[in-house]
Order: structure tokens, then sequence, then C-alpha cells
């Protein structure tokens, strides 16, 4: 069994609580280098006064963002992977690995912060040689907890209570001398600067770092016992604390120095400090200690994506060591970010880098939450209770408004990373389906939309392809649904469907002698259909739906299908099947059962496109240069020719197709070819369709067969006479099919009205067409353009 399955005591013994996994380190890195060096700088920048808004500020999207961690944190059971495995989780592998990977450098880069700050207070207070920098210390000390971190992270978090000792003893020698120098009058001088202050967002972004430790008990999350409960409750104390203390840590500080004292003297606080040292020996510890929490935890972030293995080549992060799966390779990734870090940087120059990716990890952190809350899906039952999703949603809003106040440039450049990432991943990852409420998010628009489209009335405008797919052959099935996805122009649905008969599986439950119970034969040949047909939609690249069902034999099935298909306005209205499986079988009771099957669709409203082509012809069209392909429609007039010139214009929105030109070739009428082509030029005027006319004196099989022998694709008008299903003008389909292009036969089961009234509200029954005769008796349709069409008919 594998590790992260054993729920055992030697396991659970190994992992750490609240206090020490979350509380501790949380507000160790809190507490740290911008507590200790440069929240007297803040107060000197901006004055006392605006220094406790960007502090409030601060924790304030801190606690919002901390209500949202704790909801979800107590929704699912958070494994390694911290925030990463959290927004993964909820809003998608996409969404967490855009994150992940930007805050696993953000966490690295941290570590350069800290060190670089430890080795700025040591060249300080000592009196070293020249060559010895804070930069070069840096280095030293991040190597020092590699070598931490490589050994495990067991000891390391013991020996956060030492720290946390040592900082609480300077920070109450601070407090201590804060009382004894305590001025009131400099207090009200230092309340605000005597000049405006134009650098409030600059001293933000400076202080900003400092409240980002409160998620490092999330980042250890693999490493908890209980992290539903330690998470929250470590996270909320960590934040109350760490906000008292900074509170008080600037009254004091603004209470003992001059405003230019503290923007110039980093060491305002040793100086103030009633035992110095200790002062110092805090900043020395706490430093340190939040560089081994930030290198324990943005390995393992790095891991956690190593073994989702969303990119490629990040699985050699995903290997751990020992008992503890401690992540050396991803440890070696971190220090090679914080070495660079530190070579490139100085504080002020990472503090507002690190300020932005925390702050769009915040965001994402707290819309995740509020994305979770809005889906209303029914797995999503978070034991946290004491928030609301628009107080999440505010949090996310509110980091983006401080990230564009920072730098607007800087947070352009944070969100284009994280969005590129984002992007990738949404191009290149689709085998990851986790519990994230992505697609329950998806179940809620349709829900809404369909509730919505059901209550308005249905417009002749709203018109749009809905289409069913028969095939039983699988070499057919490309070529219906590459030919489906072309009439569908963008704009419709379609279903690939098949009706599994059980008259030959009356006896399809069988009995197992060996264990008594009975096996259903039938639903396994179902499942399997259904996997075939997704198998095949899937090849083809298509945006359909697969559907089997079962029924006593195909004629019923039909029927059931035709009337309980859909949810409610969505309503199939287009029968597609391929000509050629029917044309080679069609013996006298197949011909039969054929033309009863066509009947019944029409009977129901539906129209019929029989397709005979194959797919290697559509590809020829992609393949053909700057050569635009040439659509021919056969125009008899009615329902069905209007029909068939609208299935051609949504053939024009599709990429491949875009640059077609149709053509419409009709006969003349009595009073010439002049004057049938003006008025067919005149109707297409009137519905907005690009379309060329051409006249024929006589329409003979010769002549269609000479006019179209160039075409890509032609659509043919067809017709049922008895049980035969045949072309109009006479023409024998078989005949007609010799050497031809891919054609498209066509019988309109309901009348389209191409130029609706957009003031007419009125309820149409457009499934007023039962079969040809039916359908094509109305040659002017029902809109104010009849006339013109008539005549062009």
């Amino acid at each position: 069994m594998k590790k992260s399955f054993t729920f055992g005591e030697a396991e659970q013994s190994s992992k750490f609580g609240m206090f020490a996994g979350v509380f501790t380190p949380s507000v160790l890195t809190i507490l740290g280098i911008i507590l200790f060096l440069r929240t007297g700088y803040v107060v000197g920048m901006v004055g006392l006064a605006e220094t406790l808004i960007i502090m409030l500020i601060a924790f304030t999207i801190c606690t919002i963002t901390g209500l949202s961690l704790a909801v979800i944190s107590t929704d699912k059971r958070v494994k390694g992977g911290g925030f990463y495995y959290v927004i993964s989780r909820t809003l998608g592998p996409e969404f967490g690995g855009a994150l992940g990977l930007t805050l696993f450098i953000s966490i690295s880069v941290a570590i350069a912060f800290y060190t670089i700050g430890l080795g700025e207070v040591l060249v300080t207070i000592n009196d070293w040689p020249e060559w010895i920098t804070a930069r070069k210390i840096a280095f030293a000390v991040t190597l020092l907890l590699f070598v931490s971190a490589w050994i495990g992270a067991d000891w390391a978090t013991k020996l956060q209570f030492v720290v946390m000792a040592i900082v609480g003893l300077s920070l109450l020698t601070f407090f201590w001398g804060g009382v004894q120098n305590f001025s009131q009058e400099r207090l009200a001088e230092n309340w605000v600067l005597e000049q405006k202050s134009e650098s409030f967002w600059i001293a933000f972004a400076l202080f900003f770092p400092a409240i980002s430790g409160f998620t490092q008990g999330l980042n250890m999350s693999g490493d908890l016992k209980d992290p539903s409960k330690a998470i929250p409750l470590g996270t909320f104390l960590a934040i109350a604390v760490s906000m008292l203390i900074y509170l008080a840590t600037a009254f004091f500080l603004a209470s003992g120095s001059e405003l230019s004292e503290l923007k110039n003297n980093y060491y305002v606080m040793r100086e103030l400090s009633s035992v110095g040292i200790l002062v110092a020996a805090g900043v020395i510890a706490a430093t340190a200690s939040s560089g081994m929490a930030s290198m324990l935890g943005a390995p393992r972030v790095l891991q956690a994506m190593g073994k989702d293995r969303l990119i490629p080549n990040l699985s050699i992060f995903a290997k751990g060591h020992g008992k503890d799966d401690n992540p050396r390779n991803a440890i070696l990734a971190s220090l090679a970010i914080a070495l660079t870090a530190i070579a490139l940087g100085n504080l002020n120059f990472l503090a507002p880098i690190i300020t932005m990716f925390f702050l769009a990890s915040y965001a994402l952190l707290n819309y995740a939450t509020f994305f979770a809350s809005d889906t209303a899906n029914p797995s999503f039952r978070p034991n946290f209770k004491l928030s609301h999703k628009y107080v999440s949603l505010a949090g996310a809003i509110a980091c983006v408004v401080v990230m564009l106040a920072i730098n607007p440039t800087a947070s352009i450049v944070a969100a284009s990373v994280l969005f590129g990432i984002f992007h990738y991943l949404q191009k290149t990852q689709h085998q990851h389906r986790w519990a994230d409420h992505q697609r329950g998010a998806h179940f809620k628009h349709i829900r809404e939309h369909l509730i919505k489209v059901n209550s308005l009335p249905e417009h002749p405008g709203d018109w749009r392809p809905q289409t069913l797919i028969f095939s039983k052959e699988p070499d057919h099935r490309r070529a219906l649904l590459f030919f489906s996805a072309l009439i569908e122009g963008n704009s419709g649905v379609t279903t690939m469907v098949q009706i599994l008969e059980q008259k030959n599986n009356q006896k399809g439950k069988q009995t197992d002698k060996q264990n008594g119970q009975q096996k259903d034969q039938q639903k396994p040949d179902r499942d399997k259909v259904l996997e075939e047909y997704q198998a095949s939609i899937d090849d083809s690249k298509a945006k359909a739906f697969p559907l089997v069902i079962e029924a006593p034999d195909f004629s019923t099935g039909l029927k059931i299908l035709l009337q309980a298909y859909g949810v409610g306005p969505i309503k199939a209205n287009t029968i597609l099947l391929n000509w050629l499986s029917v044309a080679d079988n069609l013996q006298s009771d197949k011909q039969k059962n054929y033309a009863d099957n066509i009947n019944c669709v029409l009977n129901a409203g539906f129209n019929v496109v029989a397709l005979a082509a194959e797919f290697k012809s559509f590809e020829k069209v992609n393949n053909n240069g700057d050569e635009p392909p040439q659509i021919d429609i056969w125009w008899v007039g009615g329902a069905t020719s209007k029909l068939m010139l609208l299935f051609s214009y949504l053939i024009t929105r599709t990429e491949a197709w875009s640059h077609a030109q149709i053509r419409v070739l009709a006969q003349a009428k009595k009073d010439g070819k002049g004057r049938t082509e003006h008025e067919f030029e005149e109707f297409l005027e009137t519905i907005r369709i690009e379309a060329s006319i051409e006249t024929l004196d006589e329409i003979t099989i010769e002549t269609i067969k000479q006019q179209s022998k160039d075409s890509q694709l032609v659509f043919f008008p067809a017709e049922l006479d008895g049980d035969n299903f045949r072309g109009r003008f006479n023409i024998d389909i078989k005949e007609l099919l010799t050497d031809f292009p891919p054609t498209a036969f066509t019988i309109a089961g309901e009348v389209l009205e191409l130029d609706p009234d957009p003031d007419d509200d009125s309820e149409q029954d457009n499934k007023n067409g039962a079969n040809s005769s039916q359908s094509d008796s109305s040659n002017s349709g029902s809109s104010k353009s009849g006339s013109k069409e008539s005549g062009s008919d």
C-alpha cells in the first residue's frame, strides 16, 4: 500500500500538529526580517498613521484569505502541495499548475530575501573585514539551509521552538525599552508627515511580504496530522498574534525615535531595546527560521506538481526520500533559484517581486473559494461556516486592486505569466480529472441558462441545427462527424446515436452457475458501444456527444428517441446518416424499413440529410491551397431548398470553409433566365446570404454531373416515393453518385424563415412539414420576402 494512503500510528507519529506544523512556522515567518529591519523604515517613510493603515489593509487581506483558506481546507482532505493542491483541486489543473509554478519560484526567491536580510544584520553587528559582505553571508546561510532541508523536516521543525523562545525574548526587551523611551510629543509629531507622502504604495509593497508567512502551514500540509483542523486554527492564531505585535512595534517605534532616524537606521529596534543583543539574536533566529520554512515549503509545492505530471520534465521532482518523503530533487531546484536571486538582488528589489506573486496567489485562493461556493455543488461541504462566498470574492478583488495600486506594470507582468502558463496547460493537459468544481460550475450555468431560455417564447430567428447522427459503420463516422460540424456552423449541438435492438437478446439474463447471480448480458454491450462512440468522437476531435439507447427494435427505439431526446428547449431537429451504408443494402425489406423510418422522422418534424461522402474528400478541401471550395445547391424550391441554403451558409462560418463560394443552380422560369436570376439576387440580398445564381434551361442527370463535377460539396434535394428514397428532378441517386463529388441529399421536415420578422413574437409551429410534399408545398414560406422567393422557385 502506498504511503500516502497509510493512516497507521507509525506514520501519524512522524507528522505535526497545529502548534508545531502551522502556528509556529507561520508566526515565525511573519515575525521575521520585515518586523525587525523594515517596520521602522516604513514608519519613517509615511508616518505612523499611514503605517497603521498599511498594516490594517495587509492584515485584512490576510484575514479574508485566511477565511477562504479555512473554508477550502475543511472542504476536502488536504494533501501535500499546500496552495497548489488546494487551487488545483478547486479550480482545476490549469489554474493549479499556473499558481503552483509561480508560487514555487516566489517562495524560493523568498529564501534569498530572508538570507540577504540575515547577512545585512550580521555585517552590521560585527566588525568583520570588508570582503565579508551581506551577499556572501547570504550564499553561505542558504547553503546551510539547504543542508538542513536535505536532511529532513523533522529536526528543523523542532528547532523552531528554540527560535520562538529567542524571538519572544527579543520582542519583550524591545517593548520594555519602548516603554522606557516613550514620548507622547514625539508620537504626535510622527503621527503624520509634515509634507504629504507619495510613497504609500511603495511602503505597502515593502511591508506586505511580512504577512505572506501565514501560509507556511498550508505549504506543509502533507506533513500535518490533521490538516483540515490544524490549518484554520493555526493560521488564524498566527495572524492575530502577529497583527498585535506589528501594531505595537509600529507604535513604540514612532514614540521612541525621530522619523529621520527610523528611515535611515534599519537597526533602530536594537537601539531602543533594553537588551540590544537579544534583538539582534531575535533577528538572526527569526530570519534563519523564515528562510528554513521557505526552503522546506517551496520544494513540496514542486514535488506535488511533479507527482501530478502537469508539465513535462517536472516528474523528476516527484521523487521523495526516506520515511518523510523528503523532496531532495525539488530542494536542489529551490537552492538554484535562491542562489540566483541572491546574485541579482537586494531586499528592496526582491520585496515588490515577492509581493506581486503572493498577492496573485491570494487573489486566486479567494476566488477559488468563491468559485467553489458559487457552483452550488453538492460535494462542497466545508466544516468551517464562519465566512461567506462574497467575502472571498471581496478578498480576491482587494488583492487585484492592491496589485494595480502598487505597480500596474508589474501586476500585468505577473498576471501574464500566470495566464500564459494557464493557457499552456489548458491546451496540453486533458487527462487530469480531479474532484475540482469546474464541472459543477458549468452545470450550474447550464441549469440557469436552460431555465431562462425555456421561459422565453420561441422565435423563428432562434433556429439552429441540433443534429442526431446515425451510423453503425466505424468507417463512416468520421465523415459524418466532420460534416455535422460543418452544417452546425459553431452554433448547434451534435449527438451520435446508436439504438441497440434487444429482440435477439430476450435471454440476455443468464444464471451464473458458479455464484448463483444473474448477469445482464446487454449492459456490457451498451457500455462497449458507448465507449466506442466516444473514442470515435475523440479521434475526430469533434464537439459531439455519444448516446446509446436500448429498445425492442429499431423502429420503437427511433420513436422513443425522437420524442424524448433533449432537455427543456434543447431538442434535435435534424437527422444525419450515411447514404452509402443504406444504398448498398437496399433490398426490398430493408428498403421498406428504411422508408418507414424516414417517414417516422419527417412526421416528427425532423429534417433528414443523407451524406454520400468519405472523409478523405473533405481532407482535400483543407489541403487545397488558396483555391476556395465551391458548394453547389440544386434548387427545387420550398423548405428543402431553404434548408440547404442555410446549411451552406453555416458551413462558411467554419475556418476551413470560410472562403467557400456558394452557387445555386435552378431551372429557368418561362419568362427567361434574366428574370429568374434577378428575382433570386433580390431574395439573397433580403436574407443576407452571399451566393451566385446560375439558371439552366433543363435539369437532367447529365447537366447535373457536368455542372457539379468540380465542386467540393453538393446539396441535392431528395424525396420519398413510396418505399423509394430518390433525388428530385426524377434523378436516380445510384446513377448520380457515379464519379460525383460529396453529396448531401436533403429533405426538410420543417419550414424555416430565412428572414424572420424581428417584431413577430407569436409562437410559430415550424414542425408543419411531415414529408417532402408537405414541407415543399409552401415555396415562399411565411417571410416578408415570400413573393421574391416564390419567383425564384
